[in-house]
């Protein structure tokens, strides 16, 4: 039994001494950086090469030190390579005294005399230095001390468990989440005869990470994150002529989002960049817009301009630019939903006085399965001009069943109508629908 339990801790050993003695590092290429507008998260892909040698091999991964390895998968690109694991451990902090044996130090002591001389750590409880003579101090008769080092913080090592057949080069695909960076869409519409409106992305990287040279891609949309993010950046990469342009593409649609391509980018530690990505010249309306809710009361209506988007446009904030005077005015900023090519997109630009409305939960109810709402909207022109007035009712999913005048828009989240209201006339539009 003795000579089994023997053998066992010498196989232990042995793979120990194996694991510690192969060690090497990963030789990086460039890699893939997608992004989301949905959370503050970047997921990264790329390819390295490691030298292993036959047998078990540690190899440190520096770049993802202090990541949750739970996230990070490595993935061998030839069967004759296994990753038994990957793991990160903690160094303990060096204290402030610790950093300091060996270090000179300064003593003062309450009763006026200074000590000076090399630190050597603790005695029997009392600060020991070595200075002109040996001093053993207690710890109480201390009224300062002056120290060289101030300890350091503790470290974290990641690293990787390769088992190789044989001495070479492996390449592995690298897969893991920078938390915090995120990107944004930032929006200017400059209204003279026509509206021209001009599209940034913004991209933001807080971190102390640098990605040079990587294929940028941004995910706009709400996206899952308990499913493999990896399966998002295997689906489209960007074409030479468009990264060499550094304009991105126009979106691809993948499920319930859209994914656009940047092409090769490097999107350095701290920076945050604007990169111009849509332009668009149209003519626009004005229109009113009373915006109704399920719980009813009176709103504000306010004048509003409309035009037709000709691209996708992830949400984002609007400036209302106006030339007045030879000189351009910020005369509003909204946010925006995403839009999709072709919806309509309405923009606030002020209150009207002149216009009240007014909505009525005339009925509601709750039934098996659903709730059902019957609602009454009133629109007042105190005026002395003719305006049309889009209403919208934010009915949360709700599917209309009947209503005095037809939407003019329906979607999940609100429906709209379109009345033309006189001076002096008061409109109303009564409808139902159940959530």
């Amino acid at each position: 039994m003795k000579k089994k339990i023997l053998g066992g801790i010498f196989v232990a050993f042995l793979l120990l001494a194996m694991i510690v003695l192969h060690q090497t590092r990963a030789a990086d290429e460039s890699g893939t950086l997608v992004l989301y507008d949905s959370a503050r998260i970047g997921v990264v892909e790329k390819t390295i090469t490691l030298d292993l040698k036959k047998g078990f091999n540690e190899v440190p991964l520096a770049e993802i030190e202090g990541l949750n390895i739970e996230e990070i998968t490595l993935k061998p690109l030839s069967d004759k390579v296994m990753v038994l694991g990957i793991n990160s451990q903690a160094y303990p902090t060096k204290g402030v005294f610790e950093a300091n044996i060996g270090k000179t130090v300064t003593i003062k002591l309450k009763g006026g005399e200074t000590i000076t001389g090399k630190f050597l750590g603790y005695k029997d409880g009392k600060i020991a230095v070595q200075g002109d003579s040996y001093y053993l101090i207690e710890p109480e008769e201390v009224a300062y001390m002056k120290i060289t080092e101030l300890g350091s913080k503790a470290k974290t090592q990641t690293y990787a468990i390769i088992q190789a057949e044989e001495d070479g080069k492996y390449k592995f695909k690298l897969i893991y989440r920078v938390q915090s960076i995120g990107w944004s869409s930032r929006y200017k519409l400059y209204l003279t005869n026509k509206a021209l409106l001009f599209g940034y992305i913004v991209i933001d990287n807080p971190t102390n990470k640098t990605f040079e040279d990587f294929k940028v891609m941004l995910v706009s949309g709400e996206v899952n994150f308990y499913a493999p993010p990896q399966v998002v950046m295997e689906k489209v990469y960007a074409t030479a002529e468009k990264a060499a342009a550094g304009i991105p593409e126009q979106p691809q649609k993948i499920e319930a989002f859209y994914l656009y391509n940047l092409g090769m980018l490097s999107v350095n530690s701290f920076e945050k960049k604007m990169i111009p990505y849509i332009t668009q010249e149209t003519s626009f309306e004005r229109e009113y817009l009373y915006e109704s809710y399920p719980y009813g009361g009176s709103n504000e209506i306010y004048e509003i301009i409309s035009f037709k988007a000709e691209k996708v446009l992830p949400a984002g904030i609007v400036e209302i630019y106006k030339e007045m005077n030879d000189t351009t005015v910020l005369i509003g900023e909204q946010k925006i939903d995403h839009t999709a090519k072709g919806d309509t997109l309405r923009l606030k630009l002020g209150r009207d006085v002149d216009l009240k409305g007014k909505t009525e939960i005339l009925e509601q109810r709750r039934e098996s399965d659903s709730t059902y709402y019957k609602v009454r909207i009133t629109i007042e022109n105190f005026g002395n001009r003719t305006k049309e007035v889009v209403v919208r009712h934010y009915k949360w999913s709700g599917k209309i069943l009947s209503s005095t005048v037809e939407p003019i828009d329906d979607t999940a989240h609100y429906v709209e109508f379109k009345i033309t209201v006189k001076p002096g006339e008061k409109k109303e539009i009564v409808f139902d629908y159940k959530v």
